[in-house]
């Protein structure tokens, strides 16, 4: 058997025992310590991601009992991993410092630490290809989908909309993802935000239905940094991506993994060295995670590094 898998099971009983789980000399299949990871709304790209990481999780710590908890997206996967140890929630980092400094809407008492940064999340502002509208200004007076309640995309959707002067002047819906592209395309939906990794599978689908349009955003960009922070950075689509015939200018966050302060440190480790190891069967079923980087992966200010974390990063790079 793979060395690195004999470690994982050894660090796996001492989390266990620790948490007081009952934990066996066998742990394949044995009862041991729970772990979940809180991925998002069904068709979005967090889900994806999610899915196939409980999936190297289950395969990689025997012993463990791995579920996937499905959310709202960010705001809500921040709040599940700070409440619950062993749980590994994907939040944008714009959320996750919000957690941080106990900004709106969070007043955690014990935010979540990251176990590392993985990828970014593109803000997507999406309209009918046959709509009128160019511009983010064109909104006003339209019917816009930012999203659920819980969500990254609700989050950065109320900021572009309150740097851009736009707040009060649109219809807001609080569509789930699915639910915004199914009225986009009926056309009962001027335009949705959506942020997340790119490609975006439902979107990719949706346009190989139908033309859609992206608006650019990359003019808010100095905006969103001087009143939200410095999380942001330009970003474009190529061409292509969704049908679209040019670059489109957009904003870009990093993705981070979290978890519980109390997370045992042994997990968090585990966990890391799980999804670096077999990086390459995620990137198979979510291209996005192509941009894991062990040297970006500790960028994850201001949210501190869980202990656990510090440690596997420590470790690689002797």
């Amino acid at each position: 058997m793979h060395a690195g898998r004999l470690s994982r099971r050894g660090l796996l009983s001492l989390a266990a025992a620790t948490a007081a789980c009952s934990a066996s000399d066998s742990h394949d299949g044995a009862p041991g310590t729970a772990v979940a990871v809180a991925t998002g709304e069904t068709t979005g790209f967090f889900h994806a991601y999610g899915r196939e990481l409980a999936a190297v999780l289950a395969d990689g710590l025997p012993g463990a009992r791995v579920s996937t908890v499905t959310t709202s997206g960010t705001v809500d996967n921040l709040s599940q991993a700070a409440g619950i140890p062993g749980t590994f929630g994907l939040a944008a980092l714009d959320a996750a410092a919000a957690a941080q400094h106990g900004q709106s809407p969070f007043a955690l008492r014990r935010p979540p630490q990251a176990v590392g940064r993985l990828f970014d999340d593109y803000i997507h502002l999406v309209v009918a290809g046959e709509s009128s509208l160019r511009r983010i200004s064109d909104l006003a007076g339209r019917k816009v989908s930012v999203g659920p309640s819980g969500s990254g995309s609700a989050l950065v959707a109320g900021r572009l909309l309150q740097v851009s002067g736009l707040l009060g002047r649109v219809s807001v819906e609080r569509l789930d993802f699915g639910e915004a592209l199914s009225a986009l395309d009926r056309g009962t939906l001027d335009a949705l935000f959506w942020q997340g990794g790119l490609p975006t599978g439902s979107l990719v689908r949706l346009a190989r239905r139908r033309p859609i349009r992206l608006l650019p955003l990359g003019d808010l960009l100095g905006w969103m940094r001087v009143r939200h922070g410095p999380y942001y950075r330009a970003a474009s689509i190529p061409r292509g991506v969704y049908g679209n015939g040019t670059l489109i200018d957009t904003i870009a966050v990093p993705d981070l993994l979290v978890t519980s302060t109390s997370t045992e440190p042994e997990l968090v480790h585990a966990v890391l060295e799980l999804i670096f190891e077999d990086r390459e069967r995620i990137e198979r079923a979510v291209p996005t995670a192509a941009q894991l980087d062990r040297r970006a992966a500790i960028a994850t200010s201001p949210v501190p590094l869980h202990e656990g974390a510090l440690r596997y990063y420590r470790e690689v790079k002797r």
